[in-house]
């Protein structure tokens, strides 16, 4: 497709990046040489990046560069475009003049798209003569890094229009949520609001320490970073200008900063200062305060948008998760609190009204877990759907894939996660149509960056934390012995308990782009799932303690070079290579793999007598399976033989 991208700063050199990097020819346009200049500048400097990285080949940043028709020229810019994505400053003012002048200049059968985070899209399609082409496309940043796209139906447009934003996003790589009614905020901006209007509030009026509210919601709440560190690090003035833009009253801590000009990380001081880098919180801090009181506002809005029809509870979380890091969304997050908790958090509250959404569920019964119902079902028959996997089964070729599906938190693992990969290795091992697993994370960035750590509130409870690592053990060790072979498919960052995941697998497939350490020692912690004994088993004790004592990031060819990963793959290619070497590996004799695996698990930890006896027996009873009958007339028909496992 042909492209268009108005403005070159910090929006759209990221946005015409991403799209030549996908094959897209883009013309990226702004008002003077020296703005373009400095966002090709960039463009450069972050394609070089990617390839000192292995994330590209050379040849792609070339490619992508030479896909890339920087211009001043708006008229240029849009001549031959077929979509023209305005990325400029979020004023509605300036926005819908940049329409008017994109309306005359682009082709009369281009789709016009703003990429603005919360003001109304159906304004600037009235400020066109093509109301009907016009359409949100709000995107994350770093566009090259954030996950979410999403596409905004204004009051005017079209079906075709808002296949094409969505296909254009998917062509992207990016995950699509459609926002169907052109509301003020659309979902993120405006279910993040009381994230940090709240904790603002709540410190103006009643004297809370920010440090009290962080500690809290990022410990207790498992939220990256709490509402007023974030407010740092997204820039004082630019949340300023949102409360602005929305007409909603301003707390007095925020106008205090922007009067001195203290506007958060950028410039070293905001709710904290950063001259000595991030602030110092620890768990204990949080302890008097309870995170539902801002979580039940967020609550609230997210309910607003269901009986809005803007979007269902499914994509209103998962907006939330991708583009804002809330750890499970908000509706699944208040299916757990109980809606009756987060109604009774919203009687009487000064700001916030409980939504009738939320009072009709609490008078029907359908608090959330508690119930069985309350956004969603809860009550899980045969375990076959989980909270944070994705399980898939191929009938053709016998082979199941479990996904990490955190791609939000790079993949990192909770106890929850345990939880359900424990159900999953138990459904795969009684599914005799199974013949062959593998273990990936979703999107391409990370197969697991290891635990959650936001997930240890509680990180000074010892017996906790010894809890979670014994039970992390005896789930990789199910999986480890699952009788079933195993490939961990290595798709990116892959550190400490995820490398632990990986290793408790049979074969360990890496694209190029990945990255492999047991670092837990970087962080003051050690192993606490089997790294430091499936390494010396896998490396022996010298090269083990190596990585786990200096805690070394390894490439992947620097991991297959030591024999920590089987092979190492070319991105473009990791897929296909994964799958077919999956499926190789399913064709195999069912009953022989399983008892060549027990063989081979056991061959390190027993005597040679005994495991040469225990070798005998499984040649004996392979012996009288019908696959070995099978396997020897494929042999002497010239055929590939089709084991059934019996």
């Amino acid at each position: 497709m042909r492209l268009a991208v108005i403005g070159a700063g910090e929006m759209g050199h990221g946005i015409a990046e991403l799209a030549a990097l996908r094959g897209h020819e883009v013309s990226l346009r702004d008002v003077t040489p020296e703005l373009l200049d400095r966002g090709m500048e960039r463009i450069r400097w972050s394609l070089s990046k990617l390839v000192e990285k292995d994330q590209i080949r050379p040849e792609q940043s070339r490619e992508a560069l030479a896909r890339i028709h920087p211009t001043t020229d708006l008229r240029e810019a849009t001549r031959d475009a077929e979509l023209v994505i305005e990325a400029v400053f979020e004023d509605l003012d300036l926005k819908k003049r940049v329409f008017q002048e994109m309306d005359r200049a682009a082709p009369k059968d281009a789709v016009l798209a703003s990429n603005t985070s919360a003001l109304p899209i159906s304004n600037m399609a009235r400020a066109t003569k093509r109301p009907h082409k016009v359409v949100g496309m709000h995107f994350f940043n770093p566009p090259m890094l954030m996950p979410l796209v999403e596409v905004i139906r204004a009051e005017t447009t079209d079906d075709a229009t808002l296949e094409a934003a969505v296909g254009l996003a998917k062509s992207l790589g990016k995950t699509v949520v459609v926002v169907k009614k052109d509301v003020p905020g659309f979902i993120t901006t405006r279910v993040l609001g009381p994230y940090f209007e709240e904790a603002a509030w709540i410190h103006d009026d009643e004297g809370i320490p920010i440090e009290t509210i962080d500690a809290s919601m990022r410990f207790r709440a498992g939220f990256p970073m709490g509402p007023f560190e974030l407010a740092d690090q997204v820039g004082i003035n630019v949340l300023h200008h949102l409360i602005q833009n929305a007409g909603r009253p301003m707390p007095r801590s925020v106008q205090a900063l922007i009067a001195d000009k203290k506007l958060g990380r950028k410039v070293e001081a905001g709710f904290y200062s950063y001259k000595t880098g991030r602030p110092n919180l620890v768990p204990e801090m949080g302890r008097g305060f309870d995170p539902i009181r801002i979580l039940a506002p967020m609550v609230a809005a997210a309910a607003e948008l269901v009986s809005m029809e803007v979007a269902g509870p499914s994509d209103i979380d998962e907006a939330m998760r991708l583009g804002t890091a809330f750890p499970k969304g908000p509706l699944a997050t208040a299916d757990d609190l109980g809606i009756d908790v987060v109604v009774g958090a919203l009687r009487d509250h000064p700001r916030t009204k409980v939504p009738a959404i939320l009072d009709a569920m609490v008078a029907r019964g359908d608090l959330g877990v508690k119930s069985g119902k309350g956004f969603y079902e809860h009550r899980r028959e045969g375990h076959d759907t989980y909270e944070t996997l994705l399980v898939t089964k191929d009938a053709a070729s016998h082979v199941a894939t479990i996904t990490i599906n955190r791609p939000d938190r790079l993949n990192t693992l909770t106890a929850q996660l345990f939880e359900d990969l424990d159900w999953a290795v138990a459904d795969l091992e009684r599914d005799d149509s199974v013949r062959c697993v593998t273990v990936t994370g979703a999107g391409e960035r990370s197969f697991s960056a290891g635990a959650d750590l936001t997930s240890f509130g509680e990180v000074s409870r010892a017996f906790k934390v010894w809890r979670f690592s014994r039970r992390s053990e005896e789930v990789l060790h199910r999986l480890s012995n699952l009788p079933k072979p195993t490939v961990a498919a290595i798709n990116g960052h892959c550190f400490g308990g995820g490398l632990e995941l990986a290793l408790a697998c049979d074969f360990r497939i890496a694209a190029k782009r990945a990255n492999l350490g047991q670092t837990e020692v970087n962080l003051g912690l050690v192993p606490g799932a089997g790294g430091t004994q499936r390494l010396v088993r896998i490396l022996g004790q010298a090269k083990a303690k190596e990585l786990v004592l200096l805690g070394s990031r390894l490439t992947a060819d620097e991991a297959a070079a030591i024999g920590l990963v089987t092979r190492t793959v070319e991105n473009d290619a990791f897929p296909s290579e994964v799958r077919a070497f999956a499926e190789k590996l399913a064709k195999q004799a069912p009953i022989a793999i399983r008892l060549a695996k027990v063989l081979l698990n056991r061959s390190g930890d027993v005597p040679i007598d005994a495991a040469l006896e225990m070798e005998a027996m499984a040649f004996g009873l392979v012996s009288s399976s019908e696959d070995l009958f099978e396997g020897l007339q494929a042999f002497l028909e010239k055929r590939e033989p089709k084991f059934k496992g019996e």
